[in-house]
């Protein structure tokens, strides 16, 4: 028995990232768990240490994502939405559901814009595209249980692929599938990278097929036929495939025999947990009967799910399409989400997408799969719409503005909705009469301000009225570095301390010690310690050297992200409304929290508008496209009046003169941005 590849999934993409930094991101997935998806996948590709704790964790992905030079996308089935214990999603990633009527939106795809972390001898970070196809959903069954395939392709910045055209053609068609005017910023993102690289015009190169993508636009066995030629005619064949059609015969895999005339067939026989084969007996018996063509199944140390002898077995959600001959000696395997059904290979049903890859086998290749003799005695027909696609979903779509506090919904169809009532955790948040179709609509204030006030622990909302069976839907949240933090309580002294924090390891154990509160909530807070670092009030950063240092480091920090193109970065460290955020150092400021005495508070205050004129100064335009944003520092700063005024008071014939003086000093760098020295 040949040596199947295997590896563990993550552990892959974390090995592929080979040290480099993210910059963008596309996921494609049937179904998807957004609980799951922030807290266990999105950290193997921002390479970050992170909390055992899942609140603390989430905190630390939050800081992770807003320095990204790019953008992250989700694009999953509006009916494959799966809620777990892992909860709702929380973190800065555009999540778009898709529609599709005629079948299922069923690929897995991850596309991974990667860029050096070290500048070459030219002074550049070369850049690089992993993109993946896989059988794998973006769930815990998918990432952690199944059996799953997947195939990742790397792409060098300006290079030559065979997968430039077709990946590009197919992006722009997802864009175009969804009309809902969403922002589809980092699709565009791996789009303009693709246009950056060559298109191969030879299919092949010294006998081996370069690596081709599927998208779907045309029946399976055409495109295997297109791409090799008469290559597959008379190899041996093996099909590992979940799922077949509720159905007494197997089409596809009819269709795969007349077209390419195989010498041998291996079937994998999908199994249930309690032994069941599951698909129709029909259709068992109409495969049996095909010449050449036997039932068979993987090897059992593949599919146990732990180490232990008796550990249960695993679901097999792999799909691949295995062509392999001895003479001459060659593999040539589709690997991607296409199961072995009409939806899946003809055209018009579900979307689909894969790779064909040739590789070069170490030795004559042979059967993975091991001939089943024994006959299955129960059969149990199992849908690859794993349950979903015919009731759960919802053509209502939902976003909230936390910039703005404006809330809006969509109808994705032609013609006006039914009355819908939208519940939240089993209470009723909004109703909604007629929508015009594929138009949004504004919601009225109270029920924005109730929405604000889900979000903040929930997403998920149950919409009633347009089926018998309520739909489930995810709310897209936008403007989120103005969503209140997941750790608020900081004091004005831990913020400095943050700013002035040097590496990602530094401020992973800081915010694990500074809040202990947050850490014991949720998963992995047993593995927390409950404890927080001893109180450092005579320490640098309680007096002056500690918050110019701070400022400095912020003022940096501001000033290379906005050098970068990285206005997101930036509007997060100004404007936002997370824990480190400049308006909530000033909150605290102004609420007199903490050992801070008023001098502390005062220069604190100066600092922020030294700051602030500083940023203007540079970045004019910047700055006026945050007017709103830059209008309510402002009003903060306004707000510490009273701090210089209770200054004074105590000293009022030598402090008064003494601020003055002060302030003139110490503002003059101010002054001098205001004028444009």
């Amino acid at each position: 028995m040949p040596e199947i590849p295997r590896a563990v999934l993550s552990r892959h993409f974390g090995d592929r990232m080979n040290g480099r930094r993210l910059v963008s991101a596309v996921f494609l997935t049937f179904r998807f768990d957004p609980g799951f998806f922030e807290q266990e996948v999105l950290p193997v590709f921002l390479d970050i240490p992170v909390s055992h704790a899942t609140a603390v964790r989430l905190v630390q992905l939050e800081d992770a994502l807003r320095s990204l030079p790019g953008h992250i996308a989700v694009y999953y089935d509006a009916n494959g939405l799966q809620q777990s214990d892992a909860g709702g999603a929380k973190l800065d990633v555009r999540r778009i559901p898709v529609q599709h009527r005629t079948g299922i939106f069923h690929p897995k795809n991850v596309f991974v814009l990667v860029e050096e972390k070290e500048q070459n001898a030219e002074g550049q970070r070369p850049r690089a595209l992993l993109v993946a196809s896989l059988s794998a959903n973006l769930t815990r069954a998918g990432w952690w249980e199944n059996v799953e395939v997947c195939h990742l392709e790397e792409i060098p910045e300006g290079g030559k692929t065979r997968l430039r055209d077709d990946l590009v053609g197919f992006l722009g068609w997802l864009e175009r599938k969804v009309p809902a005017q969403e922002e589809h910023i980092a699709l565009r993102e791996i789009r303009a990278f693709l246009r950056r690289t060559e298109q191969r015009a030879v299919r092949s190169e010294e006998g081996v097929l370069h690596t081709h993508f599927y998208d779907g636009k045309q029946p399976v066995p055409d495109f295997l036929a297109e791409v090799t030629g008469n290559a597959l005619r008379g190899m041996c064949l093996e099909v590992i495939s979940p799922y077949f059609d509720d159905a007494a015969e197997a089409k596809p895999l009819e269709d795969l025999l007349a077209r390419f005339s195989p010498r041998a067939v291996r079937v994998y026989l999908p199994r249930g947990r309690r032994g069941e084969a599951l698909c129709r007996q029909e259709l068992y018996e109409s495969v049996s009967a095909l010449p050449g063509v036997t039932w068979a199944g993987l090897p059992k140390e593949l599919l146990r799910s732990g180490e232990i002898k008796n550990a249960d077995s695993r679901l097999v959600h792999a799909k691949v399409y295995r062509f392999f001959s001895q003479q001459p000696k060659r593999e040539i395997l589709f690997v991607g989400s296409a199961n072995l059904t009409n939806a899946a290979h003809g055209a018009g049903g579900n979307v689909e997408t894969g790779f064909l890859v040739e590789v070069v086998p170490p030795r004559r290749p042979d059967f993975w799969l091991d001939a089943e003799e024994r006959r299955p005695v129960h059969f149990q027909f199992a849908g690859e719409d794993e349950g979903t696609a015919a009731s759960g979903g919802t053509r209502l779509r939902v976003r909230y503005r936390w910039d703005t506090g404006a809330a809006e919904v969509y109808w994705d169809d032609l013609k006006p909705s039914p009355g819908l009532r939208v519940e939240a955790q089993g209470e009723e948040l909004f109703r909604l009469t007629a929508l015009p179709g594929r138009a949004w609509s504004s919601l009225p204030e109270d029920d924005a301000r109730r929405l604000a006030v889900l979000l903040k622990s929930a997403s998920f909302l149950t919409v009633h009225g347009e089926a018998v069976t309520p739909g489930v839907l995810l709310v897209q949240e936008e403007g989120m570095s103005h969503k209140p933090s997941l750790l608020t309580e900081l004091s004005a002294a831990d913020i400095l301390r943050y700013w002035s924090l040097l590496t990602v390891e530094q401020r992973a154990a800081f915010l694990e010690a500074r809040a202990p509160e947050l850490a014991l909530l949720g998963q992995g807070a047993d593995l927390v310690a409950a404890a927080r670092l001893v109180a450092d009030a005579n320490t640098l950063f309680d007096r002056f050297a500690g918050i110019f240092h701070a400022f400095g480091c912020l003022e940096r920090a501001v000033h290379e992200a906005l050098e970068r193109g990285n206005e997101r970065e930036a509007i997060y460290r100004l404007f936002g409304k997370k824990y480190d955020s400049l308006g909530s150092l000033l909150v605290r400021v102004l609420e007199g929290k903490g050992h801070a005495d008023a001098v502390d508070r005062y220069v604190i205050v100066l600092c922020a508008r030294q700051l602030c004129a500083g940023v203007r100064g540079r970045w004019p335009d910047f700055w006026r496209e945050h007017e709103v944003d830059g209008k309510e520092l402002e009003r903060l700063f306004e707000g510490a009046r009273p701090i210089r005024e209770a200054l004074i008071a105590k000293a009022p014939d030598e402090m008064g003169p003494f601020l003055a003086w002060f302030d003139e000093r110490f503002l003059r760098r101010q002054k001098a941005h205001e004028a444009g020295t």
